[in-house]
């Protein structure tokens, strides 16, 4: 085994430059379409179509404010339809729309794409490995400082 020691203030540093390259890379292949949270939203209505401002802004972890720019904005796109609720006319419900449906395809193959690139040369081993690892670590972090999921 190597006994060179292992650097693991480098190793930490190396999680936000693999996000930033996988953001990237997404944007990329995205094209200009879609703007931060559109997609997560998209794909969280495919599982959850109708779901309220509230429930979208507990999903995408942001305030509810934020979530109504991203709908309205998604909604002049011709993506998601706002509905008001049936039984509360002060709840409205996002529901995807076939121009969004499309796009969640798009959305699919991109990160699929992006899955195959980045773990492109690992073997199955190494990937149980290494799902292993990063639970292990999302395990410590949430552990120790549960408010920052």
């Amino acid at each position: 085994m190597n006994n060179i020691p292992v650097d693991i203030q480098s190793l930490g540093r190396m999680f936000p430059c693999i996000c930033r390259a996988h953001k990237k890379n997404a944007d990329k292949f995205l094209g200009n379409k879609l703007h931060h949270g559109q997609a997560k939203l998209l794909m969280s209505l495919t599982g959850m179509d109708g779901m309220s401002h509230t429930q979208i802004a507990e999903k995408l972890r942001i305030s509810p404010a934020a979530a109504t720019k991203v709908i309205k904005r998604m909604e002049q796109s011709g993506y998601v339809k706002r509905v008001p609720d049936e039984e509360d006319e002060r709840v409205s419900r996002v529901y995807l729309q076939p121009e969004g449906s499309s796009l969640v395809n798009k959305i699919r193959r991109t990160f699929q794409e992006l899955d195959s690139v980045m773990f492109a040369g690992f073997s199955d081993e190494e990937l149980r490995n290494l799902s292993d690892y990063l639970a292990r670590i999302q395990n410590n972090l949430h552990e120790n400082y549960p408010d920052g999921d």
